[in-house]
């Protein structure tokens, strides 16, 4: 009976994101950029009703989570796409194949490759004929290798995390995440092993709660979808990249961390740089509109999210992934001076050497991990304020209740 209470909850989600496939296949197929915009609604009133309706589900909140992370992509992926990349019908418009503007024909290969890829893997020619050269994965290697790290991911989750999280790190009191705790100018000076402690506990179960969940829904639906036989293992690319080209905030989010959205924060940027702003193409503030862009679409996408979670810390998604965009420039000019001042002391592949060397490698990352350390509390440490203030209040409670002996 619970599960059949459970299945029914999860319906209005996955319908709601059904229907808004319905109008995305009918605007995909329309040749008329018009009639594409007015068929805009229709595509993203039922995301945001799916991405209410996920948010409120009570059973599994990490998949909630991930569902309303990938539906804003997919709503941004559809502006992108169909609005300005303006990417043509798979038929021809011609006076015999369309009817009142809207074509005939439909192509429902066409529409599933496009749809939910907003990487838009292996949707033209020449992508398959590479991928072909260099050799494609059999279908059991893939499968094991997916379902080996879901086995893993499980067993780190469920068994090795919660007795280390016992074993090692304390009870995290309301004192150790107060209001001072979270500000980005906290003094140094007598910040204790505690704090310490607590911050890099945070900060790294932040990120690995985010890579857990995000590449482990990736592995399961990649399993799901080459074992009936809908894809191949070639559609379901690494959703991360190598931790060793981690060196740098810029190549964390750039090589690193899930590229997902990338393309349609790309394009989204190169439109408001090249026609709105008006810049070249070639210069940095170019680069740097494309950024700023794609890190507030991140933060304004995460704060939607905890804003419909009823969050009251929903802002701070913003004002830290713009910290993120802040950094990044600020590596960026630090390095572009550094490499003007060995280019005049003729000293260019010394300056290569050391960047390539482990010195090099070890700095960039200390500097990642001591950026997120300082940013990462002001995200995270008012959610768990709240959160011990009303564990520290029960236990209270509970201590205070006498057993009644009759």
């Amino acid at each position: 009976m619970m599960a059949l209470e459970q299945i029914i909850q999860a319906l209005p989600p996955v319908l709601y994101l059904a229907l808004s496939g319905l109008a995305f296949a009918i605007s995909l197929h329309t040749p008329k950029q018009g009639q594409r915009l007015a068929l805009l609604p229709l595509i993203l009133i039922p995301a945001f009703l799916s991405l209410s309706a996920v948010l409120h589900v009570p059973f599994a909140p990490g998949v909630s989570l991930v569902w309303g992370q990938a539906l804003t992509g997919y709503v941004l992926h559809t502006i992108s796409i169909l609005h300005l990349e303006e990417i043509p019908p798979p038929c021809p418009s011609s006076s015999d194949l369309t009817t009142l503007g809207f074509s005939t024909c439909f192509d429902f290969g066409y529409f599933r490759r496009i749809w939910l890829n907003p990487r838009l893997i292996r949707t033209h020619p020449t992508d398959r004929t590479s991928q072909e050269r260099s050799g494609k994965q059999s279908r059991g290697v893939f499968l094991i290798l997916q379902l080996s790290k879901l086995v893993i991911y499980y067993i780190i989750q469920a068994r090795i995390s919660p007795a280390l999280f016992d074993e090692i790190v304390i009870d995290i009191l309301p004192d150790d995440v107060a209001p001072y705790q979270q500000s980005l100018w906290r003094p140094l000076g007598g910040f204790t092993a505690r704090e310490c402690l607590n911050v890099t506990f945070v900060t790294f179960s932040s990120f690995w709660t985010t890579f857990v969940y995000l590449d482990g829904t990736n592995a399961l639906m990649a399993t799901l979808f080459v074992t009936i036989g809908v894809d191949d293992p070639e559609d379901w690319p690494p959703l991360f990249g190598d931790l060793s080209q981690a060196v740098g905030l810029r190549n964390f989010w750039s090589r690193f961390w899930h590229t997902l959205p990338m393309k349609p924060y790309r394009s989204i940027g190169e439109y408001i740089s090249l026609r709105v702003v008006r810049c070249s193409s070639r210069s940095f503030a170019h680069k740097a509109i494309i950024a700023l862009v794609a890190f507030g679409l991140s933060g304004a996408a995460h704060a939607l999210i905890d804003w419909k979670r009823d969050s009251p810390d929903w802002h701070l998604n913003i004002y830290w992934f713009l910290l993120n965009f802040l950094g990044c420039m600020g590596e960026s000019t630090f390095v572009k001076t550094l490499s003007q001042l060995t280019w005049r002391a003729s000293r260019e592949h010394d300056l290569r050497a050391l960047k390539e060397s482990w010195l090099g490698k070890f700095i960039g990352y200390v500097w990642v991990c001591v950026f997120f350390c300082w940013t990462v509390p002001m995200l995270r440490f008012p959610e768990i304020h709240r959160q011990s203030l009303a564990f520290q209040s029960m236990r209270q409670l509970l201590s205070n209740m006498q057993v009644v002996q009759r």
